[in-house]
């Protein structure tokens, strides 16, 4: 009986200390570094693309973005400009240590330099 409350709590310990196991999101404030306008083109499925190229805007989250890009990378995320949530696709850039392509449709297009909030969760 006691083994097995010890296993527990060993266990309980470790899906708390690792973050591997957390199903937390994450929310990261990242920079704006540049911004694309509205794609033009025939092919009426990539009206409205556009691009946020970001990096982390705190030097404490550059390791944790960067782990996240590697592990995830090309996963749906939510990300909040002006108090609004929008969805897009953020990948990591192989050459760009650190930095990230956020894809996503719709009108919102952020300055150079504003801050951005990320919210990264692992994939289901």
């Amino acid at each position: 009986m006691i083994k097995k409350s010890v296993m527990c709590l060993c266990l309980s310990l470790l899906c708390v200390a690792s973050p591997a196991f957390a199903l937390d999101k994450i929310k990261i404030p990242c920079d704006v570094m540049e911004v694309s306008g509205s794609f033009n083109c025939s092919f009426s499925k990539l009206s409205g693309i556009r691009y946020i190229l970001l990096h982390h805007a705190i030097d404490a989250d550059r390791e944790t973005l960067s782990r996240w890009l590697r592990a995830y990378g090309g996963t749906e995320v939510t990300f909040i400009i002006n108090h609004k949530e929008y969805t897009g696709i953020l990948c990591r850039l192989a050459h760009c240590f650190g930095r990230g392509l956020l894809i996503y449709a719709g009108d919102v297009t952020p300055e150079k330099r504003d801050i951005i909030e990320v919210i990264l969760s692992p994939p289901p």
